[in-house]
């Protein structure tokens, strides 16, 4: 172990950012209090210490008072150094233990984010480290009718905590290549941007396999949408996507696929219902979308569900998802 905090006696360096940000130690957890507000993000950040250069995984105790995605962020000198995010999904009131490699870690491309120089994250050009929750990104942007996509749109006072932070020079296994989720971990990789309970299933589900369950209501005027970042992974020589679903009702969802363009390429599928197992082979080429999909941009897959919007009946549903793959 090179580095760790347990909050014990104080805040050990971590500072809010942000209006109305408030950062407090009590019971051995480091507390963000913060207030969900127009155009702002309120952050709890620790800068780098020396140890973190020889860092292989970040691992510490999280939990949200309500269902959210929190994210890690990695911040390099300025200038000529990026930013790099990671996210997992965060049950209400539910402590959660995670680990995170710098492979886990993405670019972030927005209109605020610095240009990184080499493209990379470099681990001793970190100078400070960041812990936000995603829903007040996400809870900016503005709605579109034409596509109504379900949005988390919190108000008032929240909090989230973390507890044991530890800085390990031990490697995390490899995934192998191809693999873009088992769901073998502890926490989430993947997220809704609203209108979903998520959790991680143990095998006690349809697939037979430890698996996503997501469950929601298929309503006309309402597009509840899962997402999962993939522009950490090397997918230059992927030419087929798959997975495992099951799903309790007939479904029609949208499987989209950004790439770090901006550019969407979608197709749809149709799992049977009845929780039948559905696998999914689908090759990239027949994604539908302008231009033609270049896998070594992508940056994002979501799952969303038109079934109502597609003329389907209403009502409530849950899916699994498993052994999530792209293979060349």
């Amino acid at each position: 172990m090179l580095f760790r905090q347990t909050f014990e006696t104080g805040a050990a360096g971590w500072i809010a950012f942000g209006p109305g940000g408030v950062v407090r130690a009590e019971h051995g957890a480091l507390s963000l209090d913060y207030n969900f507000g127009a155009k702002q993000i309120v952050a709890a950040i620790l800068p780098a210490p020396p140890a973190f250069a020889r860092m292989r995984r970040i691992r510490f105790r999280a939990k949200s008072d309500y269902d959210t995605a929190l994210g890690v962020f990695l911040s390099e000198k300025q200038p000529g150094g990026g930013r790099y995010f990671a996210w997992f999904w965060s049950p209400a009131n539910t402590w959660q233990q995670i680990d995170l490699a710098p492979a886990d870690f993405a670019v972030s491309d927005g209109p605020q984010d610095p240009v990184d120089a080499d493209g990379k994250l470099d681990i001793d050009a970190v100078e400070s480290i960041g812990v936000v929750d995603v829903s007040q990104i996400f809870a900016q942007a503005p709605a579109n009718p034409d596509i109504p996509i379900v949005i988390n749109r919190p108000a008032g006072a929240h909090t989230m905590q973390l507890a044991d932070f530890q800085l390990l020079s031990s490697a995390a296994p490899a995934a192998p290549v191809g693999v873009v989720d088992r769901f073998d971990r502890e926490f989430l990789k993947w997220i809704t941007l609203g209108g979903m309970n998520l959790k991680l299933g143990a095998s006690d589900n349809p697939l037979h396999m430890r698996a996503l369950q997501a469950t929601y209501r298929q309503a006309e005027g309402q597009l509840p949408v899962l997402m999962r970042r993939l522009s950490n992974f090397d997918l230059s020589k992927a030419t087929r996507l798959s997975f495992d679903i099951a799903s309790e009702r007939e479904s029609t969802l949208v499987l989209s696929l950004e790439t770090k363009t901006g550019a969407r390429f979608t197709l749809q599928i149709y799992p049977p219902g009845a929780r039948e197992v559905f696998h999914v082979g689908l090759k990239l080429a027949d994604f539908q979308g302008q231009g033609k999909l270049d896998p070594a941009q992508l940056k994002s897959l979501s799952i969303l569900d038109a079934t109502a919007a597609a003329g389907g009946a209403e009502g409530s549903n849950t899916i699994w998802i498993g052994n999530v793959e792209m293979q060349p």
